[in-house]
């Protein structure tokens, strides 16, 4: 397996690739690398501009077929798309390649673009982002300032049954959802720049909050692991798992930063304080905190796993959001729904 450091030079190169294209093309700067086994560099590619084939694809026309493209490795500074504009989607030129594992820096957010990693994972590719998250978010920064794109939101994480429950009556839990769609909530995780729980959470699960590969291995480098914040009031014990995450030094900090939630608005806004400008939220908490951020309308995303169980009883996913009738359900629009083995996992976004 390669290590961290192997995939951040790679990731650099990728990068360097990128700024050979257009700075101010209506399509971004992206770089493609291939790397074999050893980390070695067989082919490489980057975007020449709109109308030019994306970097992905220029670095599969130079590879060598006689490689096997199982053991490659493909770094890109963009997550691949998964639609067709003036080029054919990348997700396709990648799967019908063979190449086996998939690594990129940045998520695409583009409303029909997005979702080419959650593909790529459904159909067997080991997946990694958030590989020199901020380089490649530099990179990214002008080209989302001229389409008044933002990277930055929040986003609701849970996992159901199929009639929204979160567990049994009985309150067990673990596991709703299966070993693929948890090995999926470690690459979101990856992707994000501050994940959020609250005291309750860290009291019932002790939750470690990193991002993990199948092995319980750090999945990225300790720099490109989500920041854990808590929510709440209550005192989080000195040895919590949650105060020896490894990207706490990282930003100088001994524990896990804790906000009273009694204004979410506001707090969640002064995360950026932590993470920098527009930070990627994951919120990763139990209903009654969920329910709250939803209520306000603070969350950008949904990320629903759902299994095909049927539990019943009383632990609903999300509780009272003060709606009275059909006309004031809050809209939201599917953004990709993928299956992961038996589950499904779903992205939503507010529909403005």
């Amino acid at each position: 397996m390669l290590s961290h450091t192997q995939l951040s030079s790679a990731m650099q190169r990728a990068i360097t690739l990128a700024q050979r294209g257009p700075s101010d093309d209506i399509n971004p700067q992206v770089g493609c690398v291939i790397i074999d086994a050893t980390g070695s560099i067989v082919s490489e590619g980057y975007h020449a501009g709109v109308g030019s084939v994306h970097a992905e694809v220029a670095a599969l026309r130079n590879l060598d077929p006689q490689l096997n493209p199982v053991s490659l490795t493909a770094v890109i500074t963009l997550e691949p798309c998964n639609h067709t504009g003036t080029t054919p989607p990348c997700v396709e030129a990648l799967h019908t390649a063979g190449i086996g594992t998939i690594v990129y820096g940045q998520p695409d957010i583009g409303k029909r673009s997005s979702g080419g990693a959650s593909e790529l994972f459904a159909r067997g590719h080991r997946i990694i982002g958030g590989v020199e998250s901020e380089a490649t978010a530099h990179l990214m920064r002008d080209w989302h300032q001229r389409t008044e794109q933002s990277r930055g939101r929040v986003i609701a994480k849970w996992a159901q049954s199929l009639d929204g429950r979160l567990a049994a009556t009985d309150g067990s839990s673990q596991w709703i959802t299966g070993a693929r769609a948890r090995r999926h909530v470690h690459l979101q995780r990856a992707l994000a720049d501050i994940v959020v729980t609250t005291t309750a959470t860290v009291s019932a699960d002790d939750p470690a909050l990193t991002a993990r590969d199948e092995h319980q291995n750090l999945l990225v480098a300790a720099q490109d692991q989500p920041l854990p914040v808590i929510f709440g009031t209550n005192a989080v014990a000195d040895d919590a798992a949650i105060h020896q995450h490894p990207a706490l030094a990282l930003h100088g900090l001994d524990r896990a930063p804790q906000f009273s939630g009694e204004d979410l608005a506001s707090q969640l806004a002064a995360l950026s304080e932590l993470a920098g400008e527009s930070p990627r939220v994951l919120l990763e908490a139990g209903p009654r905190f969920t329910t709250a951020v939803l209520s306000q309308h603070l969350a950008d995303e949904l990320l629903i796993y759902t299994a095909p169980l049927l539990l019943g009883g009383p632990h609903l996913a999300v509780g009272e959001l003060g709606i009275e009738t059909l006309t004031e359900a809050h809209k939201l629009t599917f953004s990709s729904i993928h299956q992961l083995e038996a589950d499904t996992v779903s992205t939503l976004r507010k529909d403005h």
